[in-house]
């Protein structure tokens, strides 16, 4: 397959290529050396909660996922602007080590993405995040159905709600669940698809970024934890799965539900829970995370 870039490349060469903007776009420095190839510095930008790790799993995965698609959108041989929607991803989170660099006022972490599109509607990615010293944060492989500007729309039909302007940075407040019922094992809430959670993402055509789900499940199992372990007791996650099945649109509500699960490398981790988050019939997202208390 024929590589649309053969130079060192920045975001004022990728940008126009891709479907995401900031405030969801929030890489710094991003460079593409080769195509299939980009780096970029992380921020963190979100509180952990009860998460272990300098950073926490969504915004990780939010982070990793764009640097993916930045990377495979070099290697698209179809020119002009594409929708680079996050499908499916295995990924892993691993346990600080020493100082916490990428904790909110730290320093930023690093990204690694190799990428290649897989099919012409396709593309997948493999993805890395160190700390400053170049210790492993996480890593995410990312599958991704890459769609025109055209079929996207046609896919997305007329917006529900218009782009929001505010706030500059979304992401630092706790996901706003609403309704939570919750005990030691499961929980379940509620959340609006406000405009606000969706900027950058995309727009003309706000939709529920896939990380922000996954903020809300993270967010929910939160409670469970509490109320099984404690309100000082943390978790390290492991492993996890996530799927992405349909959007979200701006002003849809949402079914947040926590629920246990057997885990997927029990030697690793003894514990493991399902987050999903559903719509008007239709799975939005949902993922499996093996995690051990701490």
């Amino acid at each position: 397959m024929t590589s649309v870039l053969s130079t060192t490349t920045t975001y004022a060469d990728i940008g126009p290529r891709i479907c995401v903007t900031p405030p969801y776009y929030a890489l710094g420095d991003l460079v593409s050396p080769a195509p299939g190839l980009a780096g970029a510095t992380v921020p963190v930008q979100s509180p952990t909660g009860r998460q272990a790790p300098v950073i926490n799993i969504a915004e990780a995965g939010r982070h990793l996922a764009i640097l993916g698609l930045c990377a495979a959108a070099t290697t698209n041989p179809a020119p002009g602007k594409h929708y680079y929607l996050a499908h499916r991803g295995v990924g892993r989170m691993y346990p600080p080590t020493g100082s916490p660099p990428g904790r909110l006022g730290g320093g930023p972490l690093h990204g690694t993405a190799s990428a290649r599109m897989s099919g012409r509607n396709r593309a997948v990615a493999e993805t890395e995040l160190h700390d400053a010293d170049g210790t492993l944060v996480a890593r995410l492989d990312m599958e991704y159905l890459v769609l025109s500007v055209p079929v996207f729309r046609r896919l997305m039909g007329p917006a529900t709600a218009p782009d929001a302007t505010g706030p500059a940075q979304p992401y630092a407040a706790p996901a706003p669940l609403t309704d939570v019922s919750a005990d030691d094992r499961s929980a379940t809430a509620r959340m609006t698809v406000d405009p606000s959670l969706c900027q950058g993402h995309f727009a003309g055509y706000p939709a529920l970024p896939v990380s922000v789900a996954g903020y809300a499940t993270f967010a929910l199992f939160d409670h469970v934890l509490e109320a099984a372990a404690g309100p000082a007791a943390r978790w390290q996650p492991g492993s996890y799965r996530l799927r992405a099945d349909h959007l979200a649109a701006a002003g849809r509500t949402c079914t947040v539900e926590v629920e246990p699960s057997a885990p997927t490398e029990p030697d690793a981790h003894d514990r493991a829970f399902t987050g999903t988050l559903r719509s008007g019939g239709q799975d939005i997202f949902s993922i499996q995370v093996d995690y051990t208390v701490v």
